[in-house]
């Protein structure tokens, strides 16, 4: 799926706060808690790196395989024009700084192609919240189906760009229980 068209696809999320974002982000990452030893999710946790203070939107911390710990840091970006590179940059920078092991970008804005050039060769993961309509995107005429009954309101697609010119999605959500080991083993 190209670029331009990955960006038609998602409906405009404005009606979320900045805090309400983060919040959400932060309740997925809970949701599969459940499963998870020494599960711990933060809201803007203040860290110390080896250069300095950094307030990360949502920090989780987490054993799982036998006892190995985990800290994950993710940024929640609500704009309205592409993702830079830059914004990766600076939180590679962060997880270099505080020895984290993985990093995600959510957004409500597409990426550009360089962010996702930049996510992909650093192990970024990047999720684009939408519309829960986007869940029952189909190829039609563009006209939405009705929705079933307890379509989310949020939900979020993870972006790779698969070296082609091409993004591939995938939906992430909270009924989906190993989400997150597979985000952690995949190289993306």
């Amino acid at each position: 799926m190209s670029d331009e068209r990955v960006a038609r696809m998602f409906e405009a999320v404005e009606d979320i706060t900045p805090l309400e974002f983060e919040l959400l982000v932060k309740q997925w990452f809970e949701s599969q808690s459940e499963w998870i030893d020494s599960f711990d999710a933060q809201h803007r946790e203040l860290l110390t790196g080896a250069d300095g203070e950094f307030e990360i939107d949502v920090s989780i911390r987490f054993k799982m395989f036998g006892g190995a710990q985990f800290h994950i840091l993710a940024e929640c970006k609500k704009h309205k024009n592409a993702i830079k590179r830059e914004i990766l940059q600076i939180l590679n920078d962060r997880l270099r700084s505080t020895g984290a092991h993985k990093g995600f970008v959510f957004a409500t804005a597409p990426f550009q192609s360089g962010a996702l050039a930049y996510a992909k060769k650093n192990g970024i993961a990047l999720l684009q919240i939408a519309s829960g309509r986007t869940m029952y995107i189909q190829a039609t005429d563009g006209k939405p189906p009705p929705l079933p009954l307890g379509v989310p309101k949020y939900v979020a697609w993870l972006l790779e760009h698969n070296g082609d010119g091409n993004i591939e999605l995938e939906l992430i959500g909270e009924n989906d229980p190993v989400y997150l080991t597979r985000l952690l083993k995949k190289e993306i």
